[in-house]
C-alpha cells in the first residue's frame, strides 16, 4: 500500500463497527484471501487467523488479529489498487 504513515498510525487501534468489520472481510476476499463460511466457533478462529496473516503481510508493527480502523483503510486502499 502506498499510504502514509503518519495517516496509519492516527487509525491505528480505533475501533470499527460491525459493518465495517464485513467490509474488510469483502475486501480481504477481493485481495485473494480465502474467506469461506464455517461454523460459528472455527469461523472466529479462522477469520482472526487471516487477519493476522493479513497484518503479517501489510501492517509488520502490530500483529495482533484485531480488526482497527488502519487494517480497514490499507484493506480499502488494496481494493482500489486491484481495480
Amino acid at each position: 500500500h502506498s499510504l502514509s504513515k503518519q495517516i496509519l498510525n492516527r487509525n491505528r487501534g480505533k475501533k470499527i463497527s460491525l459493518l465495517d468489520k464485513k467490509n474488510f472481510f469483502k475486501n480481504l476476499s477481493k485481495i485473494g484471501y480465502p474467506i469461506r463460511n464455517l461454523t460459528k466457533l472455527k469461523k472466529d478462529q479462522f477469520l482472526n487467523l487471516i487477519t493476522c496473516a493479513f497484518q503479517r503481510r501489510f501492517r509488520q508493527e502490530l500483529v495482533n488479529g484485531k480488526i482497527d480502523q488502519e487494517c480497514l483503510i490499507i484493506s480499502q486502499n488494496l481494493v482500489k489498487k486491484i481495480n
